[in-house]
């Protein structure tokens, strides 16, 4: 049996990339995330007691059990300077990783015929496109969008092959084979499911067959059904992440192209009616002293000069003279950068109009969507 590995690997894209294409020979991988919160696991013990309730609520065989808390046990440095742990056994095949979080995480166990990557990618990256790259035998599962995609699965399901013999035989052996298809889709589906379940995708993009795509279609849940935004009939199962954007990124500016238009519709009704819009830089600022903020619309790449106040951090259109509250000299600062710190400091949703912002300049540099 080869030697198992017991260093921890810090969290990067290459890490993922390596641990979906660990080997197994169809043998299922325990995949355990776990919390190393000081104030309720702060000692080896509290921490066996975790792994140990985990792995117990998921069925996880013995021997994978035994190997993770011995690598813990004897190897305490593990978790210093760790938020977290992700640790992926499969005993059969000798193989036992473990990656250092940098942030807390949700504790989950899963067995599965592949190690379940998405809570690493999800920390990765922070766009919130899926992408499924699916053939009869295949699946590459990936998170991201526009500036890259992580993969966190990748599923190989063994079937039969074809064979040329006709007959009934012929007849039953083909009926075989779509079952088995209909298997394979069924756990794509509840991989996807498993995914968004985490951390929900904003949209989903199928590359798969018009054979294929019906038996996939009709395993998915309803809301992730709804979340397809297209399904693009192209073989990229063995193709590089950079092909596959090539394949996906023109989806993704249509999707986008679209949502800022009903955007920029919602503002330009809002200010017309009276209603829950604003538009300009003081307007949208008084919006947020008022906590009315619910969704701020930006262009893409345009900076714009403004004052804030040191005194009140207040920021105001114009980049000179004085606060109109204090007479303190205004000091002069990327506006934009300057709220959509303001947004995120609120938990407000930042909108990047890349697509039309001769529709939103009509307005205003920036505009908002208000909570009433």
């Amino acid at each position: 049996m080869p030697a198992a590995s017991v260093s921890a690997a810090t969290l990067e894209r290459a890490t993922l990339e390596r641990l979906s294409r660990i080997e197994t020979s169809g043998e299922s991988v325990v995949s355990v995330y776990f919390d190393l919160d000081p104030s309720r696991f702060a000692t080896p013990g509290a921490r066996d007691v975790e792994l140990s309730a985990l792995l117990g609520r998921a069925g996880a065989r013995d021997v994978d059990a035994k190997r993770m808390r011995d690598a813990l046990n004897m190897h305490p440095e593990l978790v210093h300077g760790a938020h977290g742990l992700a640790i992926f056994s499969c005993a059969a095949a000798g193989i036992l990783e473990i990656v250092a979080l940098p942030e807390r995480v949700d504790p989950l166990v899963v067995v599965d015929s592949v190690p379940w990557l998405e809570p690493l990618a999800a920390m990765v990256t922070t766009e919130g496109w899926g992408v499924a790259v699916l053939s009869r035998r295949t699946a590459r599962l990936f998170r991201g969008g526009r500036n890259g995609l992580v993969e966190f699965a990748v599923v190989r399901d063994d079937l039969h092959r074809r064979h040329a013999q006709g007959g009934w035989s012929q007849a039953r052996f083909q009926r075989g084979i779509e079952e088995q298809v209909a298997v394979h889709a069924r756990h794509v589906a509840e991989l996807l499911l498993r995914a968004h379940e985490h951390r929900a995708f904003e949209q989903l993009i199928v590359i798969a067959s018009d054979e294929l795509w019906p038996v996939v279609e009709a395993s998915l849940r309803r809301d992730l059904r709804d979340r397809v935004a297209e399904v693009i009939e192209r073989d990229l199962e063995h193709s590089a992440i950079a092909e596959i954007m090539l394949a996906i990124t023109p989806v993704i500016d249509r999707a986008e192209g679209a949502r800022e238009r009903l955007l920029i519709a919602r503002v330009e009704e809002g200010l017309r009616t009276g209603g829950a819009a604003a538009a300009g830089l003081d307007e949208v600022l008084a919006m947020f002293e008022v906590e009315r903020v619910e969704v701020l619309l930006v262009p893409d790449g345009i900076s714009l000069e403004g004052g804030r106040c040191p005194q009140c951090s207040r920021l105001f259109a114009s980049g000179e003279g004085q606060c109109p509250h204090d007479g303190t000299p205004l000091v002069v600062v990327d506006a934009i950068e300057h709220i959509v710190d303001l947004a995120a400091q609120r938990a407000v949703e930042v909108i990047v109009i890349r697509h039309e912002p001769d529709a939103l300049s009509k307005h205003g540099p920036v505009a908002a969507l208000l909570h009433w």
